[in-house]
């Protein structure tokens, strides 16, 4: 997958490619040729996507393109990214002095600083060099993964929430960035519970805050609302990162057929339950997906039976009706329903026929009677071939 490797950017906490990845892989497995037209769209777009964007940021609007139009095409709109500027040259220079302040103003003046996929990144550099509780959660983000990351990574960020000098702005774009990095490490349900919130606030990059919401809501297998989302976000599709209206497409063709009771949505299911356990997660709500898992395959095999048990009715009924019009079933055409007992027509008397034993009839040389042996009992369990080989050899020295 090197063609879809390169949409991504090189931002170190942006989104998996392994995404991409996992939504790719679908497409082999995929056995509707609708499905299969939907994905060969999404690969279309993925290759003619480098004509659209130039680098990996947000592309410019076109040229003559009319901005009242894209505003009432869509339900949000992007933040000035000069506002956003000024906000954080504000903190900064509330917090900084001296060289430090200068040295900080002069990356903030940058208009490059504050572009593209970036945005989120270059305000926690930005803020955490003027203010020692951001820069311990920007540390928390770069630590390698154990058991309790997420822990210390909340730690942090509810010291932050729980300052009363730090703007609410700034609050609002460090909480999405803790989701950002959630959603990277696959914890769904802790970034979502914080996402939804933020529907009414007003982030620095709304197409992240989207994005994040789209793949939790994918992951977690809350269809509706999923495809509310990406619709939402691919409202600007032509101005998103690469990687993200690229994924987006892939997320809603994967999701959209999904049915309910399926065995599709059981196999999500159960790789939902895998990767609670692989994060160490045994309580309640495990053991209720999977006993939500174990009642649909049982309501599964439930309409099979039934299926298989109309089929033999129908059977029944026709054979019914067969013989009521006098015509008499075929002998042998199907096997007894039960076992019984044949009628006993002859009399069962054989002639008596003397072989002798003169002519050593049914003995064979020790080596060709060991083959034999063996390729009778080749295919049977150990203490079969024991108790064959035993019999043929009582045969063989017992004398009549």
């Amino acid at each position: 997958m090197k063609n879809i490797a390169d949409f991504e950017d090189c931002n170190t906490r942006g989104l998996p490619c392994g995404i991409l990845q996992s939504f790719a892989n679908r497409i082999t497995r995929n056995e509707s040729s609708e499905r299969i037209m939907r994905h060969w769209l999404c690969i279309f777009t993925a290759l003619s996507a480098p004509f659209w964007f130039l680098g990996v940021g947000y592309p410019e609007r076109a040229a003559g393109s009319d901005p009242l139009l894209l505003k009432k095409q869509s339900s949000w709109n992007w933040p000035e990214v000069e506002r956003i500027q000024q906000q954080v040259q504000a903190f900064v220079a509330s917090r900084l002095s001296g060289d430090e302040l200068a040295q900080a103003q002069q990356s903030l003046s940058s208009s490059s600083f504050f572009s593209g996929v970036g945005m989120l990144d270059a305000i926690l550099n930005a803020t955490s060099k003027a203010e020692p509780t951001i820069d311990a959660f920007r540390v928390s983000l770069d630590a390698p993964i154990t058991v309790d990351s997420n822990s210390k990574m909340e730690a942090q960020l509810s010291s932050i929430l729980a300052n009363g000098s730090i703007p609410a702005w700034l609050k609002v774009d460090l909480q999405l960035i803790g989701c950002r990095y959630q959603v990277h490490h696959e914890l769904f349900d802790e970034a979502l519970l914080r996402l939804l919130p933020l529907a009414n606030e007003t982030t620095s990059d709304p197409a992240t805050w989207l994005f994040c919401m789209a793949i939790c809501q994918h992951h977690l297998l809350e269809r509706t609302t999923c495809l509310e989302t990406l619709d939402r976000l691919l409202e600007r599709e032509t101005e998103l990162p690469t990687r993200y209206a690229i994924t987006a497409r892939l997320m809603q063709a994967d999701i959209k057929p999904l049915k309910e009771d399926s065995l599709d949505e059981i196999a999500r299911l159960m790789n939902d339950v895998e990767r609670r356990l692989t994060l160490g997660r045994i309580g309640v709500v495990v053991r209720d997906k999977e006993q939500r898992i174990v009642d649909k395959l049982d309501k599964i095999i439930d309409k099979l039976e039934q299926q298989q048990q109309q089929q033999q009715e129908q059977q029944d009924k026709k054979k019914k009706s067969g013989n009521s019009k006098g015509q008499k079933p075929q002998q042998g055409s199907q096997p007894m329903e039960e076992s019984q007992l044949a009628e006993s027509r002859g009399k069962g008397e054989v002639d008596e026929k003397d072989i002798g034993n003169g002519s050593g009839w049914g003995n064979l040389p020790p080596a060709q009677r060991q083959e034999a042996l063996q390729n009778m009992t080749k295919d049977l369990p150990s203490h079969y071939r024991e108790v064959i080989e035993a019999y043929f050899k009582r045969l063989a020295t017992t004398q009549p």
